[in-house]
């Protein structure tokens, strides 16, 4: 439902042509225009977006419902966590075909005497990963059906490594959402979305943080979002570093200290149609893109607009109205995986449901550094698949960069 073929065939049938037609195509014009099936099975890898993202599972779980507008905390990728055994984690990867195993250790949880002997609490378990970022994986996990103290652990699936654990408490069952700076230098969490529209106070306390000293990941730091900006919009950006944050709130942007949580800079009242609900950055964090829906808490939304905003001046490029038809089925990929950026920033795919069909419409992204080190990777990530950097002849330093693991500074030496 929903896959039906687009009138209109696309007109690049290989990288070159399409490198070629971005090349010819002004800033911020449509590159290309296709069905949804299409897109997925032939052109997102014409168009440069041979990463690991999925865009074929739907994100709905039916134990994390509720507002669909969710933010992207796995960079477009899906894991499906599951238990081998009592204290074996087991996560997979469909898109890279990846399957990892952690022994977990034990957290120690100062449960009370009616949990102890509730064994068949005890035993129900649920798991999901909760943020994803180059590697860096944190897991919840909810121990039993009534005690409210959900475990969390850090695994880096690269190195299939526990890296630490930690507990949150608060006053109800909740889901959280979880934020992984681009560093990976910082994680914050606070509970999911579900809470912005709660009157009762946020207490949520975090216990028994410990990070083992042994990796590489020694000077984490894990932290809480203040409950006063539990109806705020959230992301990390590359260009702010680990110590800022981007934040929204209806139609204002902040940029806020981490440490202090007081606004260093900002605009105000932006021209949106209305509030924002969701927000991503780019790989290297040049742009941002919004996403306004009203109403947020309904399926049958009557405004979906799509803005796009220069991250050093915060003007908006761009706004583009993706309200249609809803699909049951694509709609929650569309809230959640889409607008995405292609590895190389070059490009922009946005989601549209059309009356009788879904289509992605490629949109070419303006260059905001005139320098040869971010123009020579647009082009080598979008003529080479971004799942074999790693077997060009180059230093690890520019690899890091190409997978932007490490954002470079045109004033250093590579």
């Amino acid at each position: 439902m929903g896959n039906s073929n687009s009138h209109k065939r696309p007109g690049c049938s290989n990288k070159v042509e399409h490198w070629s037609l971005i090349q010819a195509t002004p800033v911020t014009g449509v590159l290309q225009s296709c069905s949804y099936g299409r897109w997925i099975k032939t052109q997102r890898t014409i168009c440069g977006y041979a990463d690991y993202a999925d865009f074929t599972t739907c994100r709905e779980s039916r134990r994390r419902c509720g507002v669909l507008a969710k933010p992207d905390t796995t960079c477009g990728r899906y894991f499906v966590p599951s238990f081998k055994s009592k204290s074996e984690l087991q996560i997979v990867e469909k898109q890279k075909w990846y399957i990892g195993n952690f022994k977990l250790p034990r957290v120690p949880v100062p449960d009370p005497q009616w949990v102890r002997h509730s064994q068949h609490n005890r035993n129900r378990r649920e798991c999901s990963v909760v943020a994803y970022n180059n590697g860096l994986v944190v897991v919840q996990i909810n121990t039993n059906r009534y005690y409210l103290s959900p475990k969390f652990y850090i695994l880096d699936i690269e190195t299939s490594q526990v890296i630490g654990h930690f507990l949150m408490f608060y006053h109800c069952r909740r889901w959280y959402e979880c934020y992984i700076s681009t560093n990976k230098h910082r994680i914050l969490l606070r509970p999911d979305s579900l809470t912005r529209v709660v009157a009762l106070p946020d207490n949520y306390l975090l216990e028994n943080v410990y990070i083992n000293p042994d990796t590489n990941y020694s000077s984490l730091s894990v932290g809480t979002i203040p409950p006063i900006f539990r109806a705020h919009v959230v992301t990390f950006n590359a260009l702010a570093g680990d110590n800022r944050i981007v934040m929204a709130y209806q139609k204002d942007l902040e940029i806020r200290s981490v440490e202090t949580w007081d606004i260093l800079y900002g605009v105000q009242n932006l021209e949106l149609p209305t509030n924002i609900q969701q927000m991503k950055s780019s790989p290297l964090g040049d742009f941002i893109a919004l996403r306004c829906v009203h109403p947020v808490h309904c399926k049958e939304y009557s405004v979906n607009v799509i803005a796009l905003l220069n991250f050093r001046t915060l003007d908006i490029l761009f706004k583009v109205d993706v309200c249609g038809c809803y699909w049951p089925v694509s709609e929650v990929i569309n809230l959640q995986v889409f607008p995405y950026f292609s590895p190389g920033e070059a490009s922009i795919s946005l989601m549209k449901n059309c009356t009788y069909h879904r289509k992605v419409v490629t949109y070419k992204l303006p260059i905001p550094r005139l320098n040869l080190q971010y123009l020579c990777r647009r082009a080598i990530l979008h003529l080479t698949n971004y799942r074999d950097l790693s077997k060009l002849p180059l230093p690890k330093k520019i690899i890091a960069f190409l997978q932007a693991k490490a954002v470079m500074n045109k004033d250093k030496p590579l």
